[in-house]
């Protein structure tokens, strides 16, 4: 069980005592509650996106490819569920028994009802900030991806130098994973 703290307090072992059930994410101390359960467009664009990469991923042996709930751990203490991350072959060490202890070489979240903006921000600047090289954020209500790409440090803050968003009439590659290329609307495809 967490036991409260002043705002900016809070550590890693912290994030690892919430309690079980609950999601929770720790950014630079301050834990933020995460909603219950994602809607139904979030879990089908996680859904397809997972199917896009992990055939490609596997077939070519270029990393590992995880999913939410699965930890990311950064650098003061942080640490973050993304809903998907890639960690190269050459960066397998980062991956431990109970998290992915360093920056992934690519990351994926898909926006929820419950995320907002100033909170998409602050991950966005985070992601930056421990420069992972490729950030995508994906909103299935107005079906676009969002491609973020050369992070680098201003002014002690986390930014992104090239960002490119992409629609369902558009294809999209990956800067991290060797390769890849996907249909935008592959992304966001109903079953029926």
């Amino acid at each position: 069980m967490v036991t409260a703290k002043p705002k900016g307090q809070y550590v890693v072992a912290d994030y690892f005592s919430t309690p079980e059930g609950e999601r929770w994410e720790l950014i630079d101390g301050v834990l933020h509650h995460m909603a219950a359960a994602p809607s139904i467009k979030h879990q089908i664009a996680s859904g397809n996106l997972t199917g896009l990469f992990r055939p490609h991923i596997v077939q070519r042996r270029l990393g590992l490819l995880l999913y939410a709930p699965c930890a990311v751990i950064l650098p003061g203490e942080s640490a973050v569920e993304p809903d998907l991350l890639f960690v190269s072959s050459e960066r397998r060490d980062i991956i431990t028994p109970r998290a992915c202890e360093g920056p992934p070489d690519f990351i994926a979240e898909i926006l929820s009802p419950s995320n907002s903006a100033h909170y998409m921000a602050i991950k966005q600047e985070l992601y930056a900030r421990h420069a992972v090289p490729e950030y995508w954020i994906i909103d299935p209500i107005q079906e676009t991806v969002l491609k973020l790409t050369e992070p680098f440090i201003r002014q002690g803050l986390g930014a992104y130098a090239a960002e490119a968003t992409y629609g369902v009439t558009d294809s999209l590659s990956s800067d991290s994973v060797a390769g890849l290329t996907i249909t935008v609307a592959d992304v966001f495809a109903e079953p029926w």
